[in-house]
């Protein structure tokens, strides 16, 4: 029997519920499509220094190696699979269509699950080295505590302009970002939660006139803000909005945003999502919507991620 909450009537009567429908961060990743093997390497040529030959005549050239290091990617594969019990297909016209719940569902599914790769990849551990075992880690130098202030009493806070342009100072420190950088066309990517926006939009409308109002103001700078009222442009900082991001396993009321270079994360695809329609005979003739994807994420160089801190607002 056709299940009461669908209608008798042929019409396409299906929405789709609250949910993330597209990523958000595939624009912010070196996308490679099209992998192939166990694995994918990204090989980094490590920097090397030369050597001071003044007042020489005669003298031993010294040699030196490049040292290399390698990251690694190794595929994680999903799938999905969503029934229709026979005669829906006939009943029901718009549940199989390219159009219809079932694939708009899987292609959703497959969105989000990218943000997750990515953001895992983004601040979590991935592997490196000839073997690639060796664990690497975002270092500590890297990430900007919860309690971070430019000056003044540490206190804890969400996220502030303090935590931002620290951030920028550390990435250029690293030699991550620069001018030479810019030139090359390398951009920032910044992600934070909702509440984190919500924290820089109620500092920007304070009234005390501190210097972080006063980098919200045209008088300093051109607006931050979109059409839509979304901080998508700020502190030349191009800012994507996530509610994946990650929570201190050490303490549940802290969240991590984030900023990074453009170039700062592969995104590997070894199967984009691919969709099959099947008729299941074991299971009384169903017809069966199956999906499988295959991609994973790292970072190409630990230095050129931070990790900011946040308090989580209660």
């Amino acid at each position: 029997m056709i299940p009461d909450h669908f209608t008798i009537q042929y019409g396409k009567n299906f929405t789709s519920a609250i949910q993330q429908s597209t990523s958000r961060f595939r624009k912010a990743a070196i996308v490679e499509t099209g992998c192939t093997g166990e694995a994918k390497t990204h090989n980094l040529d490590l920097p090397i220094e030369d050597n001071e030959s003044t007042g020489e005549r005669i003298a031993k050239t010294v040699l030196q190696e490049i040292d290399t290091d390698k990251r690694w990617n190794r595929p994680r594969k999903f799938d999905l699979a969503t029934p229709d019990i026979p005669f829906d297909e006939k009943l029901l016209a718009p549940t199989i269509l390219p159009g219809g719940k079932h694939i708009m569902s899987h292609r959703a599914a497959y969105e989000r699950r990218l943000d997750k790769v990515f953001v895992e990849g983004l601040f979590g551990t991935n592997y490196k080295g000839k073997d690639g075992v060796t664990a690497a880690n975002i270092p500590s130098a890297n990430t900007i505590e919860v309690d971070y202030v430019a000056s003044g009493s540490p206190a804890d806070s969400s996220l502030i302009v303090d935590k931002i342009i620290h951030a920028k100072t550390i990435l250029r420190n690293n030699e991550a970002f620069g001018d030479d950088a810019m030139a090359r066309g390398i951009q920032l990517w910044g992600a934070m939660t909702p509440g984190m926006e919500e924290a820089l939009l109620f500092l920007a409308n304070a009234s005390n006139g501190s210097a972080a109002n006063r980098l919200f103001s045209r008088d300093f700078m051109p607006p931050v803000l979109d059409a839509n009222g979304n901080i998508s442009s700020f502190l030349g900082i191009n800012w994507i909005r996530s509610t994946q991001l990650p929570v201190d396993e050490s303490d549940a009321t802290i969240q991590f945003a984030g900023i990074w270079t453009s170039d700062a994360v592969h995104l590997d695809i070894w199967q984009d999502i691919k969709t099959d329609v099947s008729t299941r005979n074991d299971l009384k003739n169903i017809t069966q919507f199956f999906s499988q994807y295959a991609f994973n994420a790292c970072r190409s160089q630990d230095e050129k991620v931070v990790k900011l801190a946040c308090k989580i607002a209660s």
